[in-house]
């Protein structure tokens, strides 16, 4: 993955993102899994390195599911045409096996396209990004704009590093460690 071409990446990850919203079929879906799975392990990145990013994404996918059935309770029984009732709570929240099903494609979803992105993430350097999306036809100008956009990013976090070391030199505390 480290040598492949930076459009080459954006092409894949666009691909399995399109592929991964499209499809339904539960065995496509764990192909997926199966094969994001294969490329992050043989990429032989660190999941340490993303433990921030990855945990917000695993709240945000929790967050999404339950509003999923928050808001579309019956959505899986319209899709599938049946309805299997395992618990009641109301008449409008009944959770049915569809429900569970579709839930399960959509989370499947997440972990198919998750890697892939990552993956692409952390392997490609900002200019090399805009370069690939020049490649494919964004404009220059705005291929130029997200990689000047995406250099910043470890500038602001050496600031806040700076801004908190700062701080806690002057006696206040603002790691974790320290209860609110």
């Amino acid at each position: 993955m480290h040598s492949l071409t930076g459009t080459t990446k954006l092409i894949m990850m666009i691909n399995a993102s399109i592929a991964a919203m499209l499809g339904f079929d539960t065995r496509f879906l764990v192909l997926m899994v199966f094969v994001s799975v294969f490329l992050w392990v043989s990429s032989k990145i660190e999941l340490s390195k993303l433990k921030v990013v990855l945990w917000f994404i695993f709240v945000l996918m929790i967050l999404n599911n339950i509003m999923i059935f928050v808001f579309a309770p019956q959505y899986g029984t319209e899709i599938y045409g049946t309805s299997t009732p395992l618990w009641h709570l109301t008449n409008r929240y009944t959770f049915t096996t569809e429900q569970l099903f579709y839930q399960l494609n959509v989370t499947l979803k997440y972990f198919a396209v998750l890697p892939v992105a990552l993956l692409f993430i952390v392997t490609t350097s900002p200019s090399e990004f805009a370069s690939s999306l020049n490649r494919i036809g964004v404009p220059y100008r705005a291929s130029y704009s997200v990689a000047l956009a995406l250099r910043y990013i470890p500038d602001v976090q050496r600031e806040y590093r700076e801004i908190s070391q700062a701080q806690q030199a002057r006696g206040i505390d603002t790691s974790k460690d320290v209860s609110f």
